[in-house]
């Protein structure tokens, strides 16, 4: 009888491993993704890239006016924007426009450097004019190759009571 029972649970026991080996193999897989962007950039470097860092993390941008007032008082637009120029140049354009002339208009912008961990300035330039209600500024940088750079420009406009101020970053590019 004993062997009877052993045999059983044997003959028992095969269709059981098989059954429960065919659904682990046929299972579906379920992957977890985080919903929210990390805050450190991605460790995997791109070799064909170039990049000699890897990418800044994704951070939403803002193409549009960010003042620090409720409602703008006096500029409407204010733009940066990065782009490739001839051999290792960086082409940096700013653009600040109001609703009137200005006692003041002013607009001060860096280009900064990803390096790896942190954004840090690598030039810099600003502009000021008065009696205005256009003020665009250009600079055109040598950089070194195989990083992300980006503009962050502050634009500020003085009626002579009131200034209105916005800041602006752009994407960024590797180069």
């Amino acid at each position: 009888m004993h062997n009877i029972l052993r045999r059983g649970r044997q003959i028992c026991r095969t269709p059981i491993l098989k059954v429960g080996l065919i659904l682990a193999l046929t299972a579906p897989v379920i992957l977890v993704l985080p919903t929210e962007s990390s805050a450190v950039a991605s460790p995997i470097i791109s070799v064909s890239s170039g990049a000699r860092t890897a990418p800044p993390p994704l951070e939403p941008q803002e193409y549009f006016l960010q003042s620090r007032a409720a409602k703008p008082v006096h500029i409407y637009q204010a733009t940066c924007t990065l782009t490739r120029g001839d051999g290792l140049h960086a082409i940096v354009k700013t653009a600040t426009r109001t609703f009137k002339d200005m006692k003041t208009l002013s607009v001060n912008y860096r280009l900064e450097r990803w390096t790896g961990t942190a954004w840090v300035t690598f030039a810099g330039s600003s502009s000021t004019q008065t009696q205005t209600n256009l003020l665009r500024s250009n600079s055109d940088w040598e950089i070194t190759s195989g990083y992300y750079y980006r503009v962050t420009s502050v634009h500020t406009a003085h009626d002579g009571m009131t200034s209105d101020q916005s800041t602006h970053t752009s994407p960024s590019v590797l180069f």
